[in-house]
């Protein structure tokens, strides 16, 4: 049975508390997955502020750039097993998986990579009363420790697309994927890891939300910014935790799309 634990500061760490990983296509516990408690979200945050201000937080963009680019090569050398994962956890036939979601999941990297690196700097003169005129620019510097939590339908795609940027710009991230979908995120440790990634950088905690990791992430007063995709009940959840502190949200929520069923429809169709 495989055993997946919380990937913090470069390392795996177990827990006391477990749940299991179930594949949606026949049922069976295909993993037994490691639950984050407050303990962990605490050393995981801790983590990513001591990356923040240590090595990661002096690399030049360029540097960045080039270390991502390892992250999106070492998927792709690892592609199976990314793979096989994926379409364990989520259902999805491999036809699919490996037409979208192993192959955009590492190509988002080297996408918000590029597109960091070729980002101007905003600069203007303007007139002052004394003659002398002025320069105004802009300096970009990372927002800090970015939360990141993830859903169930694309774990690896969605995922990296929060990562890819947030790390392009030189934040740190405590990742919390779906609780059903857990396997490709906690390997991503293992690439991270391998491309040379400071240990804290890319920090994985695994649970759920209420009274669980969800809750005790977004709820940190050491995380700077959250980002999430999932269902609308829990985006509101985490708006009013964001609050505390007026944290920026980026929220992509589900749960509006509503199917209109008349009488004389197929229903087996339907469904």
């Amino acid at each position: 049975m495989r055993v997946i634990k919380n990937f913090i500061g470069g390392e795996y760490v177990a827990t006391g508390s477990h749940f299991d990983d179930i594949c949606p296509v026949d049922g069976k516990v295909i993993a037994h997955v490691h639950e984050a408690g407050k303990p962990e979200i605490d050393k995981a945050v801790a983590a990513a502020r001591t990356a923040l201000d240590g090595p990661w937080g002096r690399l030049s963009v360029q540097e960045r750039v080039d270390l991502l680019y390892k992250v999106a090569d070492g998927i792709n050398a690892r592609f199976d097993e990314f793979l096989t994962a994926e379409c364990e956890d989520t259902g999805k036939p491999v036809t699919l998986a490996s037409h979208i979601d192993i192959p955009r999941g590492a190509a988002n990297f080297k996408v918000f990579a590029d597109t960091v690196k070729n980002v101007g700097t905003d600069f203007f003169e303007m007139a002052t009363p004394d003659g002398a005129g002025a320069i105004n620019y802009a300096q970009r510097v990372p927002i800090g420790v970015v939360a990141v939590i993830s859903p169930w339908n694309l774990p690896l795609l969605l995922m990296t697309w929060k990562v890819g940027p947030a790390l392009a710009c030189g934040n740190t991230v405590v990742v919390k994927p779906s609780e059903e979908t857990p396997q490709t995120t906690a390997l991503l440790g293992e690439v991270m890891n391998a491309a040379g990634i400071p240990p804290g950088v890319f920090n994985v905690v695994h649970g759920f939300g209420p009274d669980s990791a969800g809750q005790y992430l977004t709820e940190h007063p050491d995380v700077d910014a959250i980002t999430f995709t999932g269902e609308t009940v829990t985006g509101e959840i985490i708006m009013r935790a964001a609050a505390r502190g007026s944290r920026p949200v980026s929220l992509e929520m589900g749960g509006k799309n509503p199917g209109l069923i008349f009488s004389d429809c197929d229903m087996d169709k339907a469904i």
